[in-house]
């Protein structure tokens, strides 16, 4: 059977472009997974991880994401997301450091100042990360 495209893009940098067999990405409504020929399709992505099954070596690959979109067509599956990190690039020690720091941080902050920063969501990208190492 013939593959597709699979691109994971951020703002930041294009993580993945190759062709893949099968993709399953966190939806806000649960996984959904994708072949060759899926009705084309824009939806919200969750928090999570996806996997890519590779078209010529059947690996599947793991990435860590965190919010975004994921659009479908007939031969392609494009994620645009906040942030994305293959998972065996996870470090969990140095994230449970970065957590920690986070955490320190905005227990020093009102709540109203606290809601003026970028911690809420790097701590959300820490459990993320946490998560998908398992």
């Amino acid at each position: 059977m013939a593959g597709f495209m699979c691109d994971i893009v951020t703002p930041v940098a294009k993580l993945v472009s190759e062709e893949a067999e099968f993709v399953v990405v966190p939806g806000v409504e649960g996984e959904m997974g994708f072949l060759r020929g899926h009705a084309p399709l824009v939806s919200v992505l969750a928090d999570g991880v996806a996997r890519v099954t590779g078209a010529s070596d059947k690996e599947v690959r793991h990435y860590a994401l965190q919010g975004g979109y994921v659009e479908v067509t007939d031969d392609k599956v494009i994620v645009l997301a906040d942030r994305a990190l293959p998972v065996a690039e996870i470090d969990a020690a140095q994230v449970r450091e970065q957590l920690a720091a986070i955490e320190v941080e905005l227990a020093g902050l009102a709540e109203g100042d606290a809601a003026k920063t970028t911690l809420h969501a790097d701590k959300a990208w820490c459990d993320v990360q946490l998560k998908a190492v398992g």
